[in-house]
């Protein structure tokens, strides 16, 4: 809890506030708890003088009253999902990428989930006008790729030149570098205009080095990104796409077959059976703090008209209440939506 002194108030002196602290009052919670004719005996306040320190308090530290009427015409009004633009995506996600919460793209390396988060900004900025944080923690964020994008879609350089500067890129290497940038957007002493989609890609990057670390600071470090993601989501009423990667693995499995039905007293044959197993990274505590989860699959690559290498991408919402997919066509030059 904060300390007495921060409440920075003309009646809390310095002399005032050892006197508290003789008496095991120390923090505004303290204060706050104590009955106000004990602080009067005690600092030798008048009580007007108390109620007057405790109103400023209340006033300085409670959240703001909103009534009824004001809530209600706020949950109205307020923009519950950002469209992708890609409409079988936005049929998987109910509307499209929920506002105020975190959505995970997950999927084993090379699925196209960079590919995905690319196109998914350009569409952004091209139905709202807003500005996409892209937070590239690997270093290969690529604008090249960006405008092959936008030249497949046979806009003018002009309007390719607006998108690309409405998709700023922020290079981050660290965990702690990444929950200084986010306290710096929560406190607003980093702006951006209209800031509609923030992207991370990738979060287990900076996780990396944290893998089995027995003082849990990676584990507090992911809880204080999680707390601050979760604040600009809401208050900013933005979307945040995290890419998580997903690990393969290959367990040995021993399963007894009968050799034959009819005669099931001769002999049992032990054979080796290997089981493949997919596993999200960053751990149990992050398992539940994603809203929505995507799962990619990539299949193998083909040619396309001749001139481009394109592969199919399954994207499967990972719910236990729904069951939904959709197939979408990657390609050197975007993502759209499978033709049946």
């Amino acid at each position: 809890m904060q300390k007495l002194k921060q409440v920075n108030h003309a009646a809390l002196t310095d002399d005032i506030l050892k006197k508290l602290s003789q008496s095991r009052i120390a923090t505004i919670l303290e204060f706050l708890q104590e009955d106000t004719e004990k602080l009067s005996i005690i600092t030798k306040l008048s009580l007007s003088d108390i109620l007057t320190i405790r109103s400023h308090i209340f006033d300085k530290y409670s959240a703001p009253l909103i009534n009824g009427a004001t809530l209600l015409k706020r949950i109205k009004t307020k923009k519950k999902f950002l469209q992708t633009g890609i409409e079988s995506l936005d049929l998987v996600l109910n509307g499209g990428i929920p506002v105020g919460h975190i959505t995970e793209f997950c999927g084993l390396a090379e699925s196209g989930k960079t590919q995905l988060s690319f196109q998914i900004a350009i569409n952004c900025v091209k139905e709202t006008g807003g500005t996409i944080l892209f937070i590239d923690t690997k270093g290969d964020f690529s604008a090249i790729r960006i405008q092959k994008v936008l030249e497949a879609e046979q806009l003018s350089h002009k309007e390719m030149a607006i998108i690309m500067h409405k998709i700023k890129v922020v290079h981050i290497w660290t965990m702690d570098e990444i929950i200084e940038l986010l306290q710096k957007i929560k406190n607003k002493t980093l702006a951006f205009d209209n800031l509609c989609l923030l992207i991370v890609d990738s979060l287990p990057c900076l996780m990396l080095q944290y893998l089995g670390d027995d003082n849990k600071i990676g584990l507090a470090l992911l809880n204080t990104f999680v707390n601050y993601c979760r604040f600009i989501a809401n208050d900013m009423e933005i979307g945040i796409i995290c890419i998580n990667l997903q690990t393969r693995w290959v367990d040995q499995d021993i399963s007894d077959l009968e050799e034959d039905e009819k005669d099931r007293s001769t002999s049992v044959i032990k054979e080796i059976a290997y089981v493949e197993k997919r596993n999200r990274c960053l751990g149990n505590y992050w398992r539940y703090v994603p809203a929505v989860v995507l799962l990619l699959e990539k299949s193998q690559p083909f040619e396309s008209d001749g001139k481009h290498i394109c592969s199919h991408i399954t994207v499967k919402l990972n719910s236990e209440r729904e069951n939904k997919s959709c197939n979408l066509l990657l390609n050197a030059i975007g993502v759209t939506s499978c033709i049946e």
